[in-house]
């Protein structure tokens, strides 16, 4: 499937303008959420008929929040009947939402090992339209946000920060933010994730993180996204800290955007020293610049690994910039509009070692080799190009009588081979070996029909064959 078709089709039905028309009225209706309910958002029209989740209803330990007061009709203040829901002392808590739009000016504080519960990300919505930080996970362990969807309207406000917090995990959450190309840039310091300060093993799985300035801003190693998406963020992920920390681990993500450079200029950008980043099954498209990998002044990342990925952008696809060993295996470039981006570009002086497998373009057939610096070792279609080696080089046979070596013609006929026994045989006889005298003079020794070993001058020029 080429970029084109895909782009057509970012949210899973019908086209383009229209997916984005969609997405662009559910955010419009969004923002004036605190006045108007969002239908859309909720199972039904009044907040007394709900949809009951079997696997939470069931549960006693469930505290459903409308039995402490929350109304959850998108125009009641939910704050205070959420806050003591959640006030369970030393038990632990399940904190449940039932489908309905809740209006929230502050999150309650949550304990190590809570659960908080909706019905899905899109029925069970909490709004908030003040400037702040809505959750707040600080040195918490194993907190788990599920089936649930928040939407910040604050341009200065952030979704969830985990600080010093364990194993903590999002599943089926949606998290929204309030940027759109029409305001830009407006809403550019909201920012959806924070991960910061050692935090480490939360699980972003199922995801949506859409709208914001910045999606995830992570300073921290060993966090995983997976099976998510991220759409219109000025930057999807930032990569931040310049301390050797910043790492994350992403598996089957999306990354989207419209075509309007307003809307997102780079879907990954790690801005300075960091950790590991490895990306497996990743697809990109509707960025300026799809991937920003270091930069010149401040470092980078210690590896950073792409395998089975599909980059798109409309100007550079993969700058890599610094990174001491990076990794690409089986990633396809393409445009993202009718100009041909760069789809590859590498800083010599920053990444002047690494490796690429199987780079397909979707401009031509394989990436020009001039791309790539000396000393990266590159596979592809047509060949393979790899940097000078020092030391002793071995070359071990194989089961029977298989060659070791062989130089073979453009029509892969043997020219010459290293047998399996270690002989240096020529299939031409006019071929020899060609030796250099004291006095700089070249000769060719080769063997006649009848065995004799005779020379043949060939001046002092090198000889080309």
């Amino acid at each position: 499937m080429n970029s084109a078709s895909r782009r057509s089709n970012p949210m899973g039905g019908g086209g383009h303008s229209e997916a984005v028309g969609r997405r662009r009225l559910l955010a419009a209706s969004l923002g004036a959420a605190a006045a108007v309910p969002l239908a859309a958002c909720a199972s039904s029209d009044s907040p007394d008929i709900e949809f009951r989740s079997p696997h939470v209803t069931d549960a006693p330990a469930a505290r459903n929040v409308r039995d402490f007061g929350a109304v959850g009709d998108g125009v009641a203040d939910d704050t205070a009947a959420i806050e003591s829901a959640a006030a369970v002392g030393d038990a632990p808590l399940v904190l449940y939402l039932p489908a309905g739009h809740y209006r929230v000016t502050a999150w309650p504080d949550l304990p190590d090992y809570a659960t908080v519960l909706g019905d899905g990300g899109d029925v069970t919505l909490v709004t908030c339209d003040a400037d702040i930080t809505l959750i707040n996970l600080r040195r918490r362990n194993r907190v788990r946000f599920s089936r649930i969807g928040f939407f910040l309207s604050g341009p200065r406000s952030t979704a969830v920060v985990l600080s010093e917090s364990f194993r903590c995990s999002f599943d089926g959450v949606v998290i929204r933010g309030n940027h759109l190309s029409e305001n830009h840039p407006r809403f550019l310091q909201q920012r959806g994730v924070v991960l910061e300060n050692n935090t480490g093993g939360t699980a972003f799985v199922n995801c949506d993180i859409n709208n914001f300035g910045f999606g995830i801003v992570t300073s921290c190693i060993q966090n995983y996204v997976t099976s998510a998406k991220f759409t219109s963020n000025y930057i999807g992920v930032l990569g931040t800290g310049n301390n050797h920390n910043a790492g994350l681990s992403l598996t089957n993500v999306e990354f989207v955007s419209d075509e309007d450079p307003r809307t997102t200029d780079r879907h990954i950008s790690i801005d300075g020293a960091a950790n590991d980043w490895w990306l497996t099954n990743v697809w990109f498209e509707g960025a300026d610049t799809a991937l920003s990998v270091g930069q010149r002044d401040r470092g980078g990342p210690a590896q950073f690994g792409m395998i089975n990925c599909k980059v798109a952008a409309r100007t550079v696809g993969l700058d890599l910039v610094y990174c001491r060993q990076p990794y690409l295996a089986n990633v396809q470039f393409d445009k993202d509009s009718d100009r041909p981006p760069i789809e590859l570009r590498i800083d010599q002086a920053g990444c002047p070692e690494g490796t690429a497998i199987n780079l397909i373009s979707g401009a031509s057939d394989d990436l020009a080799p001039a791309i790539f610096p000396d000393k990266w070792h590159v596979m592809g279609r047509d060949g393979m190009h790899a940097p000078q080696y020092s030391g002793t080089m071995v070359g071990r046979a194989g089961h029977g009588e298989a060659d070791i070596f062989q130089a073979q013609a453009a029509d892969g006929t043997v020219r010459s081979a290293v047998l399996s026994s270690g002989a240096w045989l020529s299939d031409r006889p006019e071929s020899g070996i060609v030796l250099k005298d004291a006095a700089g003079g070249y000769w060719r020794l080769s063997v006649g029909t009848d065995g004799a070993v005779k020379t043949t001058s060939l001046g002092r020029q090198r000889p080309r064959e």
